[in-house]
């Protein structure tokens, strides 16, 4: 059966980006609360990687009396996608004691991004200073820039972490961004069939898909059985806005037909938050639990 988890949103959010170790206790403190026996963690950077991994059994202790187990872990490692090979190669290193670390907290996932490419951004720039949706971006191309190169980068890179996630039994998930380097669906298709591993995939993220105008069921056909994981929250379609489930514009008996079409059995996150919602964070958050629930049963996932 389809099983429902608290996302790290619900952390950035109602604490910052990234929490105190501190606020981790208490975020899962709050998933409890709320009804979740499930959450995910995410690590951003090497010394937020390093404060995990210095409460690592206290954690551990934490999460088995409140009755949370962790299905889930985002290693968010800006220098996996460098063009410098010795940030790569540190990032890399990172990486897997990120794994390491998923290993110990129980979860057989882990997930990163692809950040931006080396472009410049004039003003704003994707989830440099916090999480914030609905801004603009303008770039400007360096004259150095290639993409071939870049690209082959990214392709080489995700390579070898599904490489070392299959050392250690996990399944390895890339997440399509608004203003990232994978974007969409066409585009995470394309990076599978290079990186060519069978324990790589992706995270459907409906609120990304969906203020990309995607359609997301024909996400869904496409990415078939390389869906991994979900990230369900809902927006306008126009910006990118995770508000719950039901209270924007996608269809969602569509999504979880074609969920159950391809016999998806992973997690659905519960992936609500963002300043427009903070003051009412814990009440959107039940909304979606319920309807993602509801659904569940409805389809008899």
């Amino acid at each position: 059966m389809v099983g429902v988890n608290l996302a790290w949103l619900y952390a950035i959010t109602k604490y910052g980006y990234p929490p105190t170790m501190d606020q981790v206790y208490r975020v899962i403190d709050d998933a409890a609360r709320l009804g979740f026996s499930s959450i995910e963690l995410e690590f951003v950077g090497y010394e937020n990687l390093k404060e995990f991994e210095n409460h690592r059994e206290s954690l551990k202790r934490y999460l088995s009396e409140r009755g949370v187990r962790v299905v889930n872990v985002a290693a968010i490692l800006r220098d996996l996608v460098s063009m410098d090979s010795s940030a790569r190669e540190k990032a890399l290193a990172y990486f897997r004691r990120s794994c390491e670390l998923a290993v110990d907290f129980g979860s057989n996932l882990i997930q990163t991004d692809t950040f931006t490419p080396p472009v410049n951004f004039i003003g704003a720039s994707p989830y440099s200073r916090a999480i914030v949706f609905g801004e603009r971006y303008r770039v400007e191309i360096p004259s150095s820039f290639s993409w071939i190169s870049f690209w082959n980068t990214l392709v080489d890179t995700m390579r070898r972490c599904s490489r070392i996630a299959r050392e250690y039994n996990l399944k390895f998930a890339v997440e399509p961004r608004i203003g990232e380097t994978i974007s969409n669906s066409d585009a995470m298709l394309r990076l599978i069939d290079e990186v060519n591993e069978d324990n790589f995939g992706a995270v459907l993220d409906a609120g990304h898909l969906h203020a990309a105008k995607e359609l997301i069921p024909l996400s869904i056909e496409k990415l078939g059985g390389r869906i991994l994981y979900v990230h369900a929250s809902d927006n306008d379609g126009r910006d990118n806005f995770h508000w719950a489930p039901g209270r924007g514009t996608i269809d969602w008996d569509a999504v979880f037909i074609g969920l159950k079409k391809h016999g998806y059995r992973g997690y659905i996150a519960v992936d609500v938050g963002g300043q427009d919602v903070r003051d009412r964070l814990d009440e959107e958050v039940t909304l979606a639990k319920n309807f993602i629930e509801n659904k569940i049963k409805l389809y008899h996932l």
